[in-house]
């Protein structure tokens, strides 16, 4: 396909795996599949000689990470002979000493711990910067652009904005873009997605892979994605206001939107933080089959993706993967491959899009020597989605092709196996975080005394695996004091001279402060005009369940103490019954998850997708000790047996 690109961006962070990543200033992907990826955008740039933005490098956006980032990057270009390209590094680490931050001027986002001025101190901490940093990058002539963490949308949003093209679309076409053809139907991680921006306010959009199509179920769908309500998104210096956005299609594989619109707000970022928690130490076995006694630890099979045993109608599978190799790096970057792959790998019939497993843990992969020679590595994950129990050893045979093919070498020196936990067999799972790691060793290794009597020693048995120190989040708060803003985000200019790569200058962001929210108060609930109502007696005469009504059926983190639900519906008939049923009302959907009634945040029904969304306030914080599922990309099973009455709305008595 002969393109004409303007922008080549990539969203390359989260905080969905946990803060592990920010304690450490480690990477997510390995080494391997980074480079690799890079050198795909690096190139692409140079050839349609546009801008690249990476945002939140390194996946935390924490500068030890975002090097590695920055040393693919130089070296690409040099290899390119590129030496007239200049190359700008965002930082987004903040020290409160030196930037005068106090805990007097944050405000907390949701449910958090007491936050003090000691543990604000002590944590390792990054602030979100917004698109205006990037623009100063874009402004001084860098054609490519590395930054911390970043507001997701914003790497894309930067140059069209800076270009002037209005803000609200700009940044509502971003937000469909940070995760490439994932908004497309079929999704997919592995593809990218084009957007064309409209000076009139419409954006369309389509994939290069004609496989893909943007359609206005897909467009609308990846717009609730990861947010707690449908209509209005919090960013750096605004809301994203979609309640009079329409949604069209465009071709056969195209559609667009238009009417998004931006809300100025006084200035404000979002921190994120993190401090040890302690060592880590792990052990695994599996049970012998057969009726097993409770223990007092994570069982995948039973209660690995959820405190509750899975309920009727549901099993659960707990899945082991060791990779074994004679290299300590080649094994970790195999592990990282399949581990990754496998929580997006698209299988036939996938209803859960945001993710495949429940991980435990922060970080997920554990790698350490085993034998003399050898290297073994290992993750941990659950599942109770029965479509993708259903297609587990497909989905298994799936990453071990995309292994071979992507990267040959690691496929011929590594081994891949698969070993799974049912009911009667759980894979049973012992965590023990203590201040030092003989404490965390030697409570471990009492816990397996313990259950000595039932571990099946014929299949894999790990005792006592030191993970090494993890972390615990501490900071999820606003920043709205506009001079440590500006203080934030340092934006440098560099190029390659004789002497190596040389900073040509420091340039500042330039931020708009004096804004004062004109519009009335956000809507609530009960202004939005599909929220759902509480139950009535229906008057149906028969029922579906929601697995057979639903497209897409997923759960995800909204930040790191919110779980969001989506429910978007094959057909707008499902979609109305579901909505006047009273099945997604507050009190059903809290008697459902066995919470409280204000644990519910809202309940929105999104006719353009029709799609109902609803979020519930995190059992706790994502990553924490007693963690399930980092992601929250696994607790949307309970949902799926639900019985939607289809005959007739629901009435008042």
């Amino acid at each position: 396909m002969d393109l004409d690109i303007d922008l080549i961006a990539v969203d390359a962070g989260s905080m969905d795996a946990g803060p592990h990543y920010l304690g450490s200033g480690s990477q997510y992907a390995g080494s391997a599949a980074l480079a690799r990826d890079l050198s795909y955008l690096v190139n692409g740039a140079l050839q349609q000689g546009c801008p690249l933005v990476v945002g939140s490098a390194g996946f935390s956006g924490a500068t030890p990470a975002m090097d590695e980032v920055v040393e693919i990057i130089k070296a690409l270009l040099q290899s390119a002979g590129a030496d007239a390209a200049k190359l700008a590094v965002i930082k987004s680490d903040i020290e409160p000493a030196e930037t005068g931050l106090t805990v007097d001027k944050l405000e907390a986002l949701g449910s958090m711990p007491e936050l003090s001025q000691e543990v604000l101190e002590s944590s390792t901490l990054v602030g979100q910067m917004g698109m205006e940093p990037i623009i100063a990058a874009l402004q001084a002539g860098a054609q490519f652009v590395v930054c911390g963490r970043a507001y997701d949308p914003a790497v894309f949003a930067a140059d069209p904005v800076s270009k002037g093209f209005p803000v609200g679309p700009t940044l509502h076409a971003a937000k469909i873009l940070e995760c490439g053809a994932i908004a497309c139907e079929p999704g997919s991680g592995s593809d990218c997605l084009i957007a064309e921006l409209y000076q009139d306010g419409r954006a369309e959009f389509f994939s290069p892979n004609e496989r893909r199509k943007a359609t206005v179920k897909s467009l609308a769908a990846h717009t609730l994605y990861e947010k707690s309500r449908p209509d209005l998104f919090l960013l750096p210096g605004g809301l994203l206001d979609i309640r009079e956005t329409r949604f069209y299609e465009s071709g056969e594989h195209r559609a667009g939107f238009s009417g998004s619109r931006f809300i100025p707000m006084p200035y404000s970022i979002k921190l994120e933080g993190c401090v040890p928690a302690g060592v880590r130490c792990i052990s695994l076995a599996f049970a012998r089959h057969g009726d097993i006694a409770e223990v007092s630890v994570l069982e995948y099979g039973r209660n690995g993706v959820e405190k509750n045993p899975a309920p009727d109608g549901l099993e659960e599978s707990g899945i082991l993967c060791e990779v074994k190799g004679s290299n300590r790096q080649q094994t970790k970057e195999t592990l990282a491959f399949v581990r990754s792959t496998l929580l997006h790998v698209a299988y036939p019939g996938r209803i859960a899009t945001a993710g495949n497993l429940a991980l435990p843990f922060s970080p997920s992969d554990f790698v350490f020597a085993d034998g003399e020679k050898g290297f073994t590595g290992i993750f941990i994950a659950g599942t109770r989605d029965p479509v993708f129990r259903k297609n587990l050893q497909q989905a298994f045979q799936m990453v071990r092709e995309a292994l071979q093919d992507q990267h040959p070498d690691l496929a011929s020196n590594c081994r891949v196996q698969f070993h799974l936990g049912e009911k009667n067999s759980p894979l049973l799972v012992v965590e023990t975080i203590d201040d030092t790691p003989a404490a965390a060793v030697a409570a471990n290794i009492q816990i397996m005394a313990g259950m000595e009597n039932i571990v099946d020693n014929e299949r894999p048995v790990y005792q006592a695996i030191e993970g090494g120190l993890c972390y615990q989040w501490s900071v999820h708060h606003l920043l709205k004091d506009k001079d440590i803003i500006e203080k934030l985000f340092p934006v440098e200019i560099f190029q390659r001279q004789e002497q190596g790569w040389v900073c040509l200058e420091k340039v500042n962001a330039a931020y708009n402060h004096d804004v004062t929210l004109t519009e009335t108060r956000p809507a609530t609930e009960t202004e939005i005009g599909e929220h759902v109502p509480e139950a009535f007696p229906s008057t149906a005469t028969y029922s579906c369940s929601l697995q057979d009504l639903a497209l897409v059926v997923r759960s995800k983190n909204a930040g790191i103490n919110e779980l969001t639900f989506d429910v978007l519906f094959k057909t707008e008939e499902g979609f109305r019954s579901a909505l006047d049923s009273g099945v997604f009302s507050r009190q059903s959907i809290a008697d459902l998850f066995q919470i409280k009634n204000a644990e519910v945040l809202g309940s929105y029904g999104y006719s353009p997708a029709n799609a109902i969304k609803f979020t519930l306030l995190r059992p706790q914080v994502s990553g924490t000790q007693g963690e399930r599922d980092v992601f929250g990309a696994q607790q949307h099973t309970r949902l799926l047996g639900l019985q939607i009455p289809m005959d007739g709305k629901a009435s008042p008595e």
